[in-house]
């Protein structure tokens, strides 16, 4: 037996119960196989691997998340075509191979995941979250630390958001998409005395109470490596990472907050680590996207 880092994915049909009610053995049967199918598919497109079925449901692994992210989209679309509902979950962790399968925690925290969505939902952890690229993080959203049975500490769940991804996906295959972003925007950002700038040159800034940051904010509600503003595809987004969380307010309307996902920045407006930029606090971080020639 040897382990590895792997991304298991576990998928299962929602309400099969009832297809049998509604659609006769037969036509369940049917259709629980075109599922299988679909999802087996959707797994292999992405070169992951099937460990096991058992009854509506499979369970695959994948080298990387963001291949387990695709196929995740992959099977909701395919089978809202089939007019079926499924529950998606994946986790990036430390798995035992034996056999031509995968065992330990974190197969068992890929199923709880799943079995915590709703159907038609996705679900992910904020362990998978770090390992997967900034386009797909900002198609995240933060739910709640769920406590799992078997799990000592709350785990933090996320929910792909996969019903904007067409849009997205659009946008990347066009014919010469990589004139649609524009690359002349900058983002200037004050804090106190000290001013910085993100753009194409200077393209990630990082803030928090360690030193080691672009911005370093010494103040109790920040953490140590508390959030960052990316540069990219001609957008600025922060991803927070902190325990507290941050509060982003968008051209003089009420504060957004987030804690440990992303969000995007536009226009003008205020940031706070930890606390609302409402309170004026020195340590609020100004910005203010503009174009240069």
């Amino acid at each position: 037996m040897t382990s590895k880092i792997l991304t298991v994915l576990f998928a299962d049909l929602a309400e099969s119960t009832q297809l049998y009610q509604t659609k006769g053995d037969l036509g369940a049967h049917q259709q629980v196989s075109d599922s299988l199918y679909c999802m087996r598919e959707a797994v292999e497109r992405q070169e992951g691997t099937i460990l096991r079925t058992v009854g509506d449901a499979v369970l695959a692994s994948f080298n990387c998340a963001d291949s387990a992210y695709q196929a995740a989209l992959d099977i909701q679309k395919e089978h809202r075509l089939l007019n079926l509902s499924v529950r998606v979950g994946f986790h990036h962790g430390n798995v035992i191979l034996d056999g031509g399968d995968v065992y330990g925690s974190a197969v068992n925290l890929a199923a709880r995941v799943a079995a915590f969505c709703k159907a038609d939902e996705i679900c992910t952890t904020e362990n998978t979250i770090s390992q997967l690229s900034i386009n797909r993080r900002a198609n995240t959203k933060f739910l709640d630390r769920v406590e799992f049975k078997g799990i000592s500490t709350p785990i933090p769940v996320y929910r792909i958001q996969w019903d904007n991804d067409d849009s997205e996906t659009s946008i990347a295959t066009a014919p010469n998409h990589s004139t649609r972003y524009q690359t002349n925007l900058v983002l200037d950002l004050v804090v106190g005395s000290k001013r910085i700038r993100v753009d194409s040159n200077n393209p990630v800034v990082t803030f928090g109470r360690s030193y080691g940051n672009d911005v370093s904010i010494d103040i109790e509600p920040a953490s140590r490596n508390h959030a960052k503003i990316e540069m990219s595809k001609g957008r600025f987004v922060i991803q927070d990472h902190s325990t507290n969380g941050t509060y982003i307010v968008r051209n003089g309307s009420t504060s957004e907050f987030i804690r440990r996902e992303s969000a995007a920045l536009e226009n003008f407006g205020s940031i706070g680590l930890g606390f609302s930029p409402d309170d004026n606090s020195q340590n609020v971080i100004e910005f203010d996207i503009s174009s240069v020639e």
